[in-house]
C-alpha cells in the first residue's frame, strides 16, 4: 500500500509545480484524477490486504521484475531519445532476468526443503 501512496505523493508535487509553472486547468486537471485514480487504487490495496496477509503475500513480491520493468521502458524511451538509454536499459533488463532466475531458483529450493518436512 505504501508504493501507490508514495506514487500519489509524486504526482500531487509534479502537479503543484506543474501548475505553478503553467497555469493549465486542463493539465491541473488531468493531475488531479490521476492522484484521485491512484489513491482508490491505494484503498482498494489496503482493503484487499486486510483480508490475506502473511508469508504467501509476499511470494509475489519481486524486486528484480520491477527493475526487469524499468529496463524495458528505457529501451523503449530510447527508441524516441536516443541509443543511450537503450544501452542502459538493456544492460539493466539483462542484470534484472539474472536476479529474477537466482529468485526462481531459490523459490523452487524453498518450496522443495518445505514439501520434505
Amino acid at each position: 500500500m505504501r508504493a501507490p501512496l508514495a506514487w500519489a505523493l509524486l504526482l500531487a508535487v509534479f502537479g503543484t509545480i506543474n501548475a505553478i509553472w503553467t497555469h493549465d486547468g486542463i493539465q491541473v486537471a488531468e493531475f488531479g484524477f490521476a492522484v484521485l485514480v491512484i489513491l482508490c487504487l491505494a484503498v482498494g490495496l489496503w482493503l484487499r490486504g486486510r483480508e490475506r496477509a502473511g508469508p504467501a503475500a509476499l511470494r509475489s513480491a519481486s524486486l528484480a521484475a520491477a527493475v526487469a520493468g524499468l529496463g524495458v521502458a528505457s529501451i523503449v524511451f530510447g527508441l524516441a531519445f536516443g541509443h543511450f538509454p537503450m544501452y542502459f536499459g538493456a544492460g539493466l533488463l539483462l542484470a534484472a532476468l539474472g536476479r529474477l532466475a537466482f529468485e526462481l531458483r531459490s523459490q523452487r529450493r524453498t518450496e522443495e526443503r518445505w514439501r520434505r518436512r
